[in-house]
């Protein structure tokens, strides 16, 4: 009886050590989160918010965040709701971005939100570079879409010289 005891203990171990390796992807499914599914909605949200700059449509542009969104743009004060987002998007239209590109690295769960990092490159007319950096993207679910919730980006490129 004592040796059936310690073998039903050893089995039940190894049972629990086996059922405890879980991978990353299959966690953040079973946290409530189809991380395919939110890859997939960011990559079409990314295309539409990439295609608002060529078409020079805030509307879409604003669509692609949430209600309550703030976007953390370099060397600027953070900015939130559509409002803020549609009149930074219309400034930056004004300067001259005529292409933004972006390019997810990564994508991870955090319930209930996913994690995008990624590169960037911005535009003008005839494909001039004006600047290219990284980004961090937290979206959130609102109204059953993936919008971005949080973004800040910076740049690659150093500060210009102050003015003298």
């Amino acid at each position: 009886m004592k040796y059936l005891t310690i073998a039903l203990i050893a089995i039940l171990s190894l049972q629990a050590c086996t059922s405890a390796e879980v991978k990353p992807e299959a966690a953040a499914t079973a946290s409530g989160i189809n991380l395919d599914s939110a890859k997939a909605a960011i990559a079409a949200s990314n295309a539409i918010f990439g295609s608002s700059w060529v078409t020079n449509d805030s509307a879409a542009f604003v669509a692609r965040y949430t209600s309550d969104a703030c976007i953390n743009p370099p060397n600027a004060p953070q900015m939130c709701g559509s409002t803020a987002i549609g009149a930074f998007f219309r400034g930056g239209y004004t300067m001259g971005i005529r292409k933004i590109q972006l390019t997810t690295k990564e994508v991870s769960a955090a319930d209930p939100y996913v994690i995008e990092t990624g590169e960037f490159q911005v535009e003008a007319d005839k494909g001039m570079v004006l600047d290219n950096g990284k980004f961090i993207v937290i979206w959130k679910q609102e109204n059953g879409q993936w919008k971005m919730y949080k973004d800040i980006w910076n740049s690659n490129n150093p500060m210009p010289a102050p003015a003298k």
